[in-house]
């Protein structure tokens, strides 16, 4: 694989900016980086090049993009690092008591709480170095590249998003430039290690939940008229019938995040043919429930959920879709199933596992920053999040 330079002496197009130990490229654009720095960077991710450009093409309101590529001081890329500019809600993981309090100062104050940040990371769920040698080499180079690129356009609160705990140890360098770390929102696996979902139910769920799941699942069978189950490839014949199930879901969620366009769901199934499935399920004509998921590396993941609220919990939607979706990635050979954040209390009675991740905050003014560590720790979501702090005992 050849790299394509990434810039030459009459090429001024491309922002740089100088590091203690090497230099950065500023990318406005994920189409402008040299192809192999993608490459090289993201190749063990499905969340490569195609991903970060459908985001940048499709979610744009409210959000800006830039592709930092990190070079050490013999001019060797460390990293190929995107970026997140937004303006955040600081309180938006904040627990009920407290969320009622910042809504009602917001009335005299309407940014209260609110504030520009530079977030290094994905937009969508957990964040990745683009290391192209480790992550403990780029790691603090890409610290001083965001700050030093957050300060050049007036941003002062810079963050790394939802990177894996198994990072921390190549993160260490960002405690010791004064980050603090904080247990993120952490989206959930279960291994696919039986041969069936009754297999499953039997060997790894409670007597309870064995019973309960029985009897929500009877309730939907029995339905008049009957669900029945679709799978495509591509959202153009249907994006009229789930964007709506989509939007129910995003609107009514207690916490709001980014809330994906009629295009994102266009765009996936056309940039990356097969990498995308879009199940649905129909009572009737009618679709009552829909699925967006990812298939990579022998992996499902269920992104996004769909539901119609006038039937869903008479028709036990959320547990059906759970079952098809592990039937569908059985019979297809897969052996991991992954479920986006939220909703832990059914994910954690059918026994799926946690995977935690780490946000990492830091404000670059010295007088501010000690506020900031402060501030995280009481709006750490593993501890606002209700089901979350009855699990504590799962993080670390």
């Amino acid at each position: 694989m050849t790299t394509q330079p990434a810039r030459t002496s009459s090429d001024t197009r491309t922002p740089e900016l100088t590091l203690s130990r090497g230099h950065v490229l500023v990318f406005e654009h994920a189409r402008d980086v040299p192809t192999g720095f993608w490459e090289r960077g993201f190749s063990d991710s499905w969340k490569d090049f195609q991903y970060y450009d459908l985001i940048e093409q499709t979610m744009r309101r409210g959000f800006d993009y830039r592709y930092l590529l990190v070079f050490d001081e013999n001019d060797r890329p460390l990293a190929l690092q995107p970026l997140l500019l937004a303006t955040q809600d600081l309180a938006i993981s904040a627990g009920a008591s407290i969320a009622r309090l910042v809504a009602k100062l917001r009335t005299y104050w309407p940014h209260f709480l609110k504030s520009r940040v530079a977030l290094a990371g994905c937009l969508v769920g957990d964040g990745k170095m683009g290391a192209m040698e480790s992550d403990e080499a780029a790691a603090p180079l890409v610290a001083e590249a965001l700050e030093k690129y957050a300060g050049s356009v007036g941003v002062r609160l810079v963050g790394f998003k939802d990177f894996p705990a198994r990072t921390r140890s190549a993160f260490s360098s960002l405690n010791q430039a004064g980050y603090v770390r904080v247990t993120g929102f952490p989206p959930l696996i279960l291994d696919l290690n039986f041969a069936s979902f009754e297999e499953y139910v039997i060997k790894q769920l409670s007597r309870a939940t064995r019973k309960n799941l029985r009897r929500k699942f009877r309730a939907a069978d029995a339905a008049s008229p009957a669900i029945s189950f679709e799978v495509w490839t591509d959202a153009e014949q249907i994006i009229d019938e789930i964007y709506p199930l989509y939007l129910a879901v995003a609107e009514s969620s207690a916490i709001q995040f980014e809330t994906f366009t009629r295009e994102y769901f266009l765009e996936a199934g056309r940039s990356a043919a097969g990498k995308f499935r879009y199940f649905i399920w129909r009572q009737g004509s009618r679709a009552v429930a829909f699925s967006f998921c990812t298939i990579w590396d022998g992996t499902l993941y269920d992104n996004d959920i769909g539901l119609d609220y006038s039937v869903a919990y008479e028709l036990n939607l959320y547990y059906v879709t759970f079952r098809d979706l592990l039937n569908w990635a059985l019979a297809n050979g897969l052996h991991r199933y992954a479920s986006a954040p939220f909703n832990y209390d059914p994910k954690l009675r059918l026994r799926l596992e946690p995977q935690e991740v780490d946000v990492y905050v830091k404000h670059t003014s010295p007088w501010l920053n000690p506020f900031i560590k402060i501030f995280a720790r009481v709006f750490e979501p593993a501890r606002t999040d209700q089901v979350l702090r009855r699990h504590l005992h799962l993080f670390q």
